[in-house]
């Protein structure tokens, strides 16, 4: 990454409306940041079209810049934000979830690329699993690979429905947070398909 002659300077214009300032910050950083965005999603044109979004997300909230704050940090910040909104998107979305499996079969070709994805979210899953609370493990467990309602986890159990409920939201949300911090977007959003 080159450096700028002086960043607060060309800070200072840019929040003034300088389009050339914002085009110096943009090619200042954009591989940088682009290649901390793809850590996280794995996926070239996904990667680059976050990146755009971050840079615009930066022109428009150009006024609430502070030269004298580190920028590095503050750009870095709304990236991996915009990447974490992205995901969680993504988990909910199931055409854009299909858009992105489509783009990644074009890419490298559908099974192997399958294959290890579902062999590594298994991993990742049975990992999560041993983290998690004894109580709420018995939940999931009966809930989602017994196939058992809540009521009747509940009388098993002891506890009433709505703490059956609270454990499986818990446990949901421990497996899915466990495996986005260990793993990729893309095992975050074929672990959404598979237990959303």
């Amino acid at each position: 990454m080159d450096r700028m002659p002086s960043e607060e300077e060309v800070l200072l214009r840019m929040k003034q409306g300088d389009e050339s300032a914002f085009t110096m910050i943009y090619r200042h950083y954009h591989a940088s940041l682009y290649i901390y965005v793809l850590r996280f999603c794995k996926v070239p044109s996904l990667a680059e079209d976050l990146v755009h979004d971050v840079f615009l997300k930066v022109w428009e909230i150009r006024d609430r810049i502070n030269p004298e704050l580190s920028f590095t940090g503050y750009l870095y910040r709304i990236a991996r934000n915009h990447v974490i909104k992205t995901i969680d998107k993504l988990a909910t979305d199931k055409v854009l979830r299909d858009q992105l499996y489509s783009q990644l079969d074009e890419m490298a070709g559908t099974q192997p690329e399958q294959a290890v994805r579902a062999k590594e979210y298994e991993r990742l899953f049975q990992e999560a699993l041993v983290r998690m609370p004894p109580q709420r493990l018995n939940v999931f467990r009966l809930c989602r690979q017994e196939g058992k309602s809540y009521d009747e986890v509940a009388f098993l159990l002891g506890i009433s429905r709505n703490a059956v409920k609270k454990h499986m939201v818990l446990g949901m949300r421990f497996i899915y947070d466990y495996v986005h911090r260990h793993g990729d977007i893309l095992l975050a959003i074929y672990l959404a398909g598979k237990i959303l």
